[in-house]
C-alpha cells in the first residue's frame, strides 16, 4: 500500500530497511527524545520481521516516507490498531533532510489516514516533555493532555478536532 498526501509517499516498511532505521533512530541528535533502538541491524530485521505479521493481521503499520525525489526521509508508526485506540509514535526523520513541511505532512499524512480512512474517531501519542517543539507542534492540533509523568505528556487527538483545524495548519505551514 501506498499513501500519498500531499507531495509526499508513505510505503510499509521491509527488511530492507533495517539499516535506514537504525541509522536514524540511532543518530545522536534524534535519539533524543525516542526510545531506544539497538544498533543492530539483523536484530531490527527480525524485528520487522515480527512486525510484517501484526501488518498483515492489521494490528500495526509502520511506514517509511519518501519524498518526489524517491529519497526516504522519515519512518512513522500505528500500533495498538486492534486495542480500539490506534497510537501513533517512532515518527522521526533523517537529521540531514531539511524539508520541515514535508516531515509535518508526513504526521498529517498518518493522523489523517489512522482517523479518516481506518474510521477511528481518537488516536493517541505521546511527547517527551523536553521536545519542546514537538509538543509545540502537537498542540496545533487541539488534542486533549490526558497525562503527563515525569518524562512524557500523553495526548488524544478527536477525528473531529483534527478534521476542523487541519485547514488552519495546512495555511500555516503553506502546505
Amino acid at each position: 500500500m501506498i499513501i500519498e498526501y500531499k507531495g509526499i509517499k508513505l510505503r510499509f516498511v521491509e527488511t530492507d530497511d533495517a539499516s535506514f532505521i537504525v541509522s536514524i533512530r540511532n543518530n545522536e541528535k534524534k535519539s533524543r527524545f525516542i526510545s531506544k533502538t539497538s544498533p543492530d541491524v539483523d536484530a531490527q530485521k527480525q524485528w520487522i520481521q515480527s512486525y510484517k505479521e501484526r501488518e498483515q493481521q492489521q494490528k500495526e503499520y509502520y511506514f517509511i516516507a519518501f519524498d518526489e525525489n524517491n529519497e526516504d526521509f522519515a519512518t512513522y508508526r500505528v500500533y495498538k490498531i486492534d486495542s480500539g485506540l490506534p497510537e501513533i509514535g517512532s515518527w522521526v526523520s533523517k537529521p540531514e533532510y531539511s524539508n520541515v513541511k514535508n516531515s509535518v505532512k508526513v504526521d498529517m499524512a498518518v493522523k489523517d489516514f489512522v482517523l479518516n480512512e481506518l474510521n477511528f474517531d481518537t488516536i493517541q501519542f505521546e511527547v517527551r516533555k523536553q521536545n519542546t517543539s514537538v509538543n509545540s507542534y502537537h498542540k496545533m492540533f487541539k488534542p486533549e493532555l490526558i497525562r503527563s509523568d515525569e518524562e512524557n505528556n500523553y495526548y488524544l487527538l478527536t477525528k473531529d478536532t483534527f478534521n476542523t483545524v487541519i485547514p488552519d495548519i495546512l495555511k500555516k505551514f503553506k502546505i
